[in-house]
């Protein structure tokens, strides 16, 4: 956050700027939890702030223009200081913020695929991709308090059931391949495929069915410094059996943002057309 990109955001005009008590005030709306947000150090070292740099701090009152305040988003925002695990609390049907999130699922899917394949490894086909995204419709996964806009690629499967590796495809060497084969799971093999840079996971010569499945689970905000990013456990099992320890993954919390701050030269068009079609 700096002086340059509020000014380009808000033209420091109302109502983003208030004044109150004779003095300016800067607002804006966290982007985890939609409540209005305060910033402080932005222009003037505010009294008694934490940090002589520039940051947001919730605002517990609606700003009129900005944001309505919403005391039990705040309470599971992971980005207060006082979060509290949502669980499975969800929103209700006309949630402002939830409707968003509907809106966001459709507009950045092809982002939101992109993030969670690269964060672990996991490829996702038109074929699987349709699939996720009917079983989060059918669920009305952006209603979960847990659910934020940079944090989607992994509600997709957060709220689903237990999910088959085997035909799945991996990056060669990324996170859930290197696991994989630190398991040493004798039923599987790791196929080379057409896809450059990709394995599919194959069950292995004179075994018979394989129930090999992963599961998202452990959700956890962490602050590192003043940035947050979100970390979850990926189990692994075969049939009952499940493998410790789990796989940790960390998902940044600013990839979305980096992602949307670029031109739309390089999005997948068949996963938009499809979140459009499937998220009417």
């Amino acid at each position: 956050m700096t002086e340059e990109n509020y000014r380009r955001e808000t033209n420091r005009k109302a109502p983003f700027v208030q004044m109150r008590g004779g003095h300016p005030s800067y607002f804006a709306v966290c982007p985890a939890c939609g409540n209005p947000i305060l910033i402080c150090n932005l222009f003037k070292r505010t009294d008694g702030s934490r940090s002589a740099n520039p940051y947001g701090r919730h605002y517990s009152a609606s700003v009129p223009g900005v944001a309505d305040y919403d005391e039990t988003a705040y309470m599971f925002c992971p980005l207060s200081r006082n979060h509290s695990d949502p669980g499975d609390t969800r929103r209700t049907p006309t949630d402002k913020a939830g409707r968003e999130l509907y809106a966001l699922m459709r507009d950045q899917f092809d982002r939101y695929v992109y993030i969670w394949e690269k964060t672990t490894g996991l490829h996702v086909g038109r074929g699987y991709a349709r699939e996720l995204l009917s079983m989060w419709r059918a669920d009305e996964g952006w209603r979960y308090y847990r659910a934020s806009y940079f944090n989607q690629s992994f509600m997709l499967f957060y709220a689903a059931p237990a999910q088959n590796l085997v035909g799945r495809y991996l990056l060669v060497d990324g996170p859930l391949h290197c696991y994989l084969k630190k398991l040493q799971i004798k039923s599987i093999r790791f196929t080379p495929t057409r896809m450059d840079g990709y394995v599919r996971v194959d069950r292995a010569e004179g075994h018979g069915f394989v129930d090999l499945s992963f599961l998202i689970h452990d959700q956890s905000p962490v602050m590192r410094g003043e940035h947050c990013v979100e970390t979850y456990r990926l189990s692994v099992c075969l049939g009952d059996v499940r493998f410790e320890p789990d796989l940790k993954l960390v998902l940044d919390t600013g990839f979305l943002d980096s992602l949307m701050a670029k031109d739309d030269s390089h999005r997948n068009r068949t996963l938009l057309d499809m979140a459009a079609d499937v998220l009417d």
